[in-house]
This record gives C-alpha cells, sequence and structure tokens, in this order.
C-alpha cells in the first residue's frame, strides 16, 4: 500500500454515463409506482410529478457539472464543499455520506439483490442475508482488482437495466396497440391545497428514484478528459434516466388502472405478467435482480473514492487513502465500506439509518448547489471550463425545492430528523480529534 501511488485513468465518457445511469436506476422505478398513486389518482399528474422530478435533479445536476469541471478530484461533493466552506463541513459531509448514509445504501441495495434473487433461486430468511453479504464483499474485491473491472461489471449490468427498463415501455407499446389498454384519462385536475399537498408528497418518492445522479464525480481522477467528460455524463446520464422513467411510467398507467396501481406494489411485474403471463412477471425479477446488482456495484466503486478523499486530508483516516501499488484501486477504503455494510445487513439497522441520514444528506447537497453561486461571487474569474445553463434560476430553483424537502420532513418525522442531526453532531468531536492529531504530526 502507498499514499503516493496514482488511480489509472481508465474511464471515458460512455463509462462515466453508465456510472450515472446505473446508480441512478436502482429498484425505484419498478416499485414506487403504487405509492405515487396512492397520493396522486391522476395519471396526468403522475406524469408531471416525474417530469418535474427530472427538471429539479437537472438544476443539480447543472450545477454540479460546473463544480466536477472546476475541481475534477477524487472526492465529488466532499471536494467541493472544502473549497467552498472549509475543512469542517468537509469533513462532516465525509462523516455522514460515508459512515451513515452510503453504506446504508450498500447495505440496502444487497438486501434488495438477494430479496430479487429468492423469487428465481428461493431459500430462507437467514440465508437471504448472509447472500446479501456475500454478493457486497464480492462486488468488493471485483472492485478492489481495478477500476476497469468495477466498470465493466457496471457497464453490463447498466446495459440490462436499461433493456429491462424498454421491455416495460415495450409492453406498454404493445398493450396500447392490440386495444387492451385500460384508457387512462389525462385530462389535468384542478390545482387546489389538498392537490399540491399530494404532489409534495409524492415527489419525495421521485425525488428518492432520481438519487445517484452525482456518482461519476466522485471518480474524477480516474476519468480521462474530466473537465470535458464529466460535465457530459453528468447531465447526459441523467437526461437518458429522466426519459426512461417518464416512458415506464405512462407504460404502467396505460397497463393497470389507476384505482388498483395503489394495490400493486409490484407494478412491473404486473405489467410483464400481463403481456407474457408467468414468463414475464419471472423476467421482470431477474430484471430488478440484475438492476440492484449494477447500482450496488456502483455505490460501492464510488464511496470508496469519498473516504479515500477524507484519508486523505484528515490524520485520524489517513490509513483509508492508500492506493493499491498493483490494482491502483483504494481498496483499504473499498474494504471498510464493505464491512461496516455488511454489519448493517447482518444486524438489521439499515433502514433506519437510512431514515435518519437522508434530511441531513439533502442539506449538503443544497450547500453543494449553492456554493456555485458563491465561487460565481467569490472567483469570477477562476476558470469554468463548463458552465451552468440557466444560472441563477437553476441553483435556486433547486435549493428552494431541497428546503421544502427538508422541511416536510422535519414536520412529519421530526423524532427521525433530530436524530439524524444528532448523527452529523457526532462528527464534531472526531474533526477536534483529528485536528490534534495534525497538530501533533506537525509540532
Amino acid at each position: 500500500m502507498s499514499e503516493r501511488t496514482t488511480f489509472v485513468r481508465a474511464m471515458g465518457r460512455w463509462d462515466a454515463t453508465m456510472l450515472v445511469v446505473g446508480c441512478v436506476v436502482g429498484v425505484g422505478i419498478f416499485r414506487t409506482a403504487s405509492a405515487i398513486a396512492a397520493h396522486l389518482p391522476s395519471p396526468s399528474l403522475i406524469l408531471l410529478v416525474w417530469i418535474v422530478g427530472g427538471i429539479v435533479s437537472l438544476c443539480g445536476a447543472l450545477c454540479y457539472a460546473e463544480l466536477a469541471a472546476m475541481f475534477p478530484a477524487t472526492g465529488g461533493d466532499y471536494v467541493y464543499i472544502e473549497r467552498i466552506y472549509g475543512r469542517l463541513w468537509a469533513f462532516l459531509f465525509g462523516w455522514t455520506k460515508l459512515f451513515i448514509e452510503r453504506t446504508g445504501t450498500i447495505a440496502i441495495l444487497g438486501f434488495v439483490f438477494a430479496e430479487y434473487l429468492r423469487r428465481v433461486v428461493p431459500y430462507d430468511e437467514a440465508t437471504l442475508r448472509w447472500t446479501s453479504a456475500a454478493v457486497i464483499v464480492t462486488l468488493t474485491a471485483v472492485n478492489v482488482f481495478g477500476v476497469r473491472w468495477g466498470t465493466l461489471v457496471q457497464n453490463v449490468f447498466t446495459v440490462i437495466k436499461i433493456a429491462a427498463l424498454a421491455s416495460l415501455i415495450l409492453a406498454g407499446v404493445m398493450i396500447s396497440a392490440s386495444g387492451q389498454s385500460v384508457s387512462p384519462v389525462w385530462t389535468m385536475p384542478p390545482f387546489t391545497g389538498s392537490t399540491l399537498q399530494a404532489l409534495g408528497v409524492a415527489f419525495v418518492f421521485v425525488l428518492w428514484t432520481f438519487g445517484g445522479w452525482t456518482e461519476a464525480a466522485y471518480v474524477a481522477e480516474e476519468v480521462r478528459e474530466p473537465t470535458r467528460n464529466l460535465p457530459r455524463a453528468i447531465i447526459g446520464g441523467l437526461l437518458l434516466t429522466t426519459c426512461l422513467y417518464v416512458l415506464v411510467n405512462w407504460s404502467y398507467l396505460v397497463c393497470v388502472p389507476i384505482e388498483q396501481l395503489p394495490q400493486t406494489p409490484l407494478v412491473a411485474s404486473e405489467v410483464m405478467q400481463r403481456l407474457l403471463g408467468a414468463q414475464g412477471a419471472m423476467w421482470i425479477a431477474v430484471m430488478v435482480a440484475c438492476s440492484a446488482f449494477g447500482a450496488l456495484n456502483g455505490y460501492i466503486l464510488t464511496g470508496a473514492r469519498i473516504l479515500y478523499a477524507v484519508g486523505r486530508d484528515f490524520p485520524l483516516f489517513r490509513k483509508l487513502a492508500a492506493v493499491h501499488p498493483t490494482h491502483r484501486t483504494p481498496s483499504r477504503a473499498l474494504w471498510t465500506n464493505a464491512a461496516i455494510a455488511v454489519l448493517l445487513v447482518l444486524t438489521k439497522t439499515l433502514d433506519q439509518i437510512m431514515t435518519y441520514s437522508t434530511v441531513v444528506i439533502s442539506i449538503f447537497f443544497i450547500m453543494t448547489v449553492i456554493g456555485v453561486m458563491v465561487l460565481r461571487r467569490r472567483a469570477p474569474r477562476q476558470s469554468r471550463p463548463y458552465r451552468a445553463w440557466g444560472y441563477p434560476l437553476t441553483p435556486l430553483l433547486f435549493s428552494l425545492v431541497m428546503c421544502g424537502f427538508i422541511i416536510d420532513v422535519c414536520i412529519k418525522q421530526p423524532t427521525e430528523a433530530l436524530f439524524g442531526f444528532g448523527l452529523l453532531a457526532l462528527g464534531l468531536p472526531l474533526y477536534a480529534l483529528s485536528l490534534r492529531q495534525r497538530s501533533e504530526n506537525t509540532a
């Protein structure tokens, strides 16, 4: 192990774009339709909320693209927050992202993969948890052996999940063409206070399903021509995903009556079963397992790069900044993430941690996007290979929507929000300890 060993630039624009798509498209698009329909019994409003979700996410992505081109360093928004707000806020972001939110995401995706695999190859509950742990360890080992291997897995499984979404869209087209669609009513209902409130609740599910478009920024030092390729990958990947999401939801709406949709949690299976029978349901179960597998690989690949960046800056985690001299990967950071995620899987605490950390991570997203405006004022002459389109409306719109999301969570789930801020505060003594170690090392 060596802290002087550098990464290898093995990823091109296609690889970075597939990483974005692969991390955004997890399992949410296959399951959230019923939850959204429970709040929005209108096909037109359902499509509207998905379009708005894509637009809001794009506003954030445009800002991240500008920062990624300005600071093409491993660590993504950790690096941006450090440059804009200082080391304390960067440390708190790294603490929350890695040891609370990111490892929880890895654990959940491993668990979902094992759940859907069980529909193809039945096994008991105990085996399910060990299968979750095994897939996390296996993909971590693949990524330790080199970014090319991790990228290969990512590309293959992202193509598979795009094929899965395309098959759902095709199913809607074929059912409509055969005259067997449910003929949804596309008339837009009046916008009342209750309608706007329902839109806000549904929007939470949409934002969660769109999460992951920041991931390419974390591997900036392993992307060729990052100032050019990263912005295109972030924006292009999100645009492709938005189009797929809207079309898939159109397919759901033409295949399943809006009245039945809230009682159909496995809507993707329902659509394919209507087209192909039992074989269709089995097909989509395999595709969801593959989608979870690909997203899991992407989050493992990128999560270790954040931990590497934290270790590079803070003595407390310095050993985690080592890069393997042969494989040129942050192997210690990869195995650390895997160990925490496996612990969450085996102790059944992953759902709680994800709930507590969501509101805190959203605050850091706002800080990063607002940072574009801060840097435009503080350093107007600094080189910007890419400038966010629609500035300043794009960062303002994204920040306003996310602020509304945070306030909504704090009102409806005050205990969870308070606990999340408590977990954030636990990073303060660790930061102080790291500063003390730095002072002792330089004394």
